[in-house]
């Protein structure tokens, strides 16, 4: 992605960017304790199959799950994506049906913003928790790290915009505010306490 198209759409500010959601990804596929594969690209918002979180799992059926009709099923998969906004209700509540179906695949999302236009919203980021996803705001150190690995910036190091580490703090203040005692449940059943 170019430096102007992430700028515009991962600044963490209110309001801020495109209604576009970019997905930046890394896939790990483990095997015997031994990283044997690492992917990474970027997905934007397409007319088929529509939003980025979609695009993304169609893309991972399709060319790592299942290629050429071959399935690896002692591999475990570990998914980081670092998204422009947070899912939608649709969108979470297809990726935690993803996730319940694939218990092999370990998930964990960085969101530059909360998109909560519906009520229903907050209810979807719950289920992805409930379904195992690891849910956080990206700190100013996420974006440093998608500077570095998912734009052609020519060089040029990353520079923080002002109130980055505020605006987080803010964001994930209001994340932890919806997921609640979810986290906590999650972080104890998952071992990440």
């Amino acid at each position: 992605m170019y430096p102007k198209t992430f700028n515009s759409n991962f600044k963490n500010l209110d309001g801020h960017g495109c209604k576009s959601t970019f997905l930046c990804f890394e896939v790990e596929r483990w095997e015997d304790g031994s990283v044997l594969d690492y992917q990474n690209g970027v997905f934007r918002n397409q007319l088929y199959p529509g939003h980025a979180e979609l695009c993304f799992i169609e893309w991972f059926h399709e060319k790592v799950l299942f290629p050429d009709e071959i399935r690896c099923p002692d591999a475990q998969y570990h998914v980081t994506w670092y998204i422009s906004w947070s899912p939608c209700f649709e969108c979470a509540e297809q990726v935690a049906d993803f996730l319940n179906e694939n218990e092999n695949v370990d998930l964990s999302i960085s969101a530059a913003r909360l998109y909560l236009c519906e009520d229903e919203d907050e209810q979807g980021l719950q289920d992805l928790v409930a379904t195992g996803a690891k849910v956080a705001m990206m700190a100013p150190e996420d974006f440093k790290y998608c500077w570095d690995n998912f734009v052609y910036n020519g060089g040029w190091q990353f520079t923080y915009w002002k109130n980055v580490r505020r605006n987080y703090g803010r964001l994930q203040e209001k994340l932890d505010e919806i997921l609640g005692d979810l986290r906590r449940i999650h972080d104890f059943i998952f071992g990440t306490e």
